[in-house]
């Protein structure tokens, strides 16, 4: 975006609420047993299940907006542990962080030492990668936190919910960002409705296929980069003040 600025290396709270990586793999193993050979890899660091894991928060009377990386974590092949989750897809694997997201630092050595397994189970390339973080701000109004401002043909219309969607390109990437502005959540388990806003940032990087585990690491932490990057530049200065950042 050609602004330069200092990135926070930690904020509190960070309000994440998902944290996903996505790669598109290329096999000849069929799906279901590249699935058993990858569980035989890690059975003694990874529990499986077929259920969603985490508590499942859904906007009420809202349309579900087309994105690259998929939320879902339900149905078959979930392998889990304390800290993250992984999906495994006929042609994609999946991670997003349990519960508590504890830092792109922990977070990805978890992934790297799953993916290195997940390597050996007969994967030929990978092609593409994407890494998307979905902030939540319950009791909140984005124009208190982003630096976006939603007008329409009716100036004397005030909006209290509203949903925004671009894609764009940046570099080589292609970023999809969601902003939603006070959307009714269910939310703990007494499924209280708390009005929520959230930031959706989708960071995407398309190449041919790539074989080497290394140069797929080093993409991933290239797109990270780039996703906190466009992240805190969204942020208002003064609501980045409140977030207590650490540099």
């Amino acid at each position: 975006m050609g602004i330069l600025m200092k990135i926070p290396k930690k904020i509190t709270p960070d309000r994440i609420r998902d944290s996903i990586v996505e790669l598109r793999y290329r096999s000849e193993i069929p799906y279901e047993v590249l699935t058993g050979i990858f569980f035989q890899e890690i059975k003694d660091r990874f529990k499986y299940s077929n259920r969603p894991l985490g508590q499942q928060q859904f906007p009420i009377g809202v349309p579900t907006l087309p994105q690259e990386i998929t939320l879902s974590f339900g149905g078959i092949s979930l392998f889990h542990n304390d800290q993250i989750k992984i999906q495994i897809q006929p042609n994609s694997i999946i991670f997003n962080c349990v519960d508590q997201y504890r830092g792109w630092e922990h977070y990805k050595i978890e992934i790297f030492e799953a993916l290195t397994s997940f390597h050996k189970c007969g994967i030929i390339a990978y092609s593409r990668i994407g890494i998307r973080y979905v902030s939540e701000y319950p009791h909140m109004d984005l124009a208190d936190c982003v630096n976006f401002s939603f007008s329409f043909g009716l100036p004397s219309i005030k909006s209290d919910s509203y949903s925004f969607r671009s894609e764009f390109r940046i570099d080589h990437y292609k970023v999809i960002l969601n902003l939603n502005n006070k959307l009714p959540i269910v939310m703990g388990s007494d499924k209280e409705i708390v009005p929520t806003s959230l930031v959706d940032l989708d960071v995407i990087e398309e190449k041919d296929d790539d074989d080497s585990l290394e140069n797929i690491f080093n993409r991933l932490e290239q797109a990270h980069s780039k996703e906190k990057e466009l992240f805190f530049q969204l942020l208002k200065e003064s609501f980045l003040k409140s977030l207590n950042p650490e540099y």
